[in-house]
């Protein structure tokens, strides 16, 4: 039986507890791996007991899986703002690209990484990787369609488009980020930028 909470009320205080509890886990995540992340170290975070993360989240990983969905979900949340704005095809498309590149520091992009390692080891991390891969794939692919609606862009196939353009940004990120050095940002936004040219006619 899950131990429930002294203080827990129906509804929108459980609500809030787990969120509370998912974003301690992202932060802990983004600090020392998610592989190296345990419950302990959450419920530290927040100064409650395992016991009580255990209330809201059943296994480890679920708990992992859910922290991950949770921090791409708030980036994809903030991106689809960004592009539900006016602007030309072309500024759109820029805006949607510039977020698929690795910020300062690379928070984001290690995050992914690493997700992307632990999926090929857990079932719930896999689905929940590939769910966001496309998600983040039907935003680019999107903001192509709708360029070659207007007459702007001349994508045979935007969905092919985003792919290609997804998976050569996601490449040099990785290079970029786990083997820093070997390429810099200068030379990964030259190399996406023509083939953003050469994708969109």
């Amino acid at each position: 039986m899950r131990p429930v909470e002294k203080s827990q009320e129906p509804g929108p205080a459980v609500e809030k507890r787990r969120i509370q509890i998912l974003e301690a886990t992202c932060t802990v995540m983004r600090k020392q791996g998610i592989a190296a992340t345990r419950v302990g170290d959450v419920a530290k975070c927040l100064g409650i007991s395992t016991g009580l993360v255990h209330y809201h989240f059943d296994t480890k990983d679920e708990l992992l899986a859910a922290a991950f969905r949770h921090a791409a979900e708030k980036e994809l949340e903030a991106l689809r703002l960004l592009v539900n704005t006016d602007g030309t095809p072309r500024e759109l498309l820029d805006i949607v690209v510039d977020n698929f590149f690795p910020a300062s520091g690379f928070p984001s992009w290690r995050l992914w990484i690493e997700g992307w390692a632990v999926a090929l080891r857990s079932e719930s991390f896999r689905r929940t990787v590939m769910e966001l891969d496309e998600a983040w794939i039907e935003v680019l692919a999107d903001t192509l369609t709708d360029g070659v609606a207007s007459g702007d862009f001349a994508c045979v196939n935007p969905r092919d488009s985003a792919w290609r353009l997804a998976c050569l940004i996601e490449g040099l990120a990785i290079q970029q980020v786990a083997h820093g050095g070997v390429i810099n940002d200068v030379e990964t936004r030259r190399l996406v930028a023509d083939a953003v040219e050469a994708e969109i006619g």
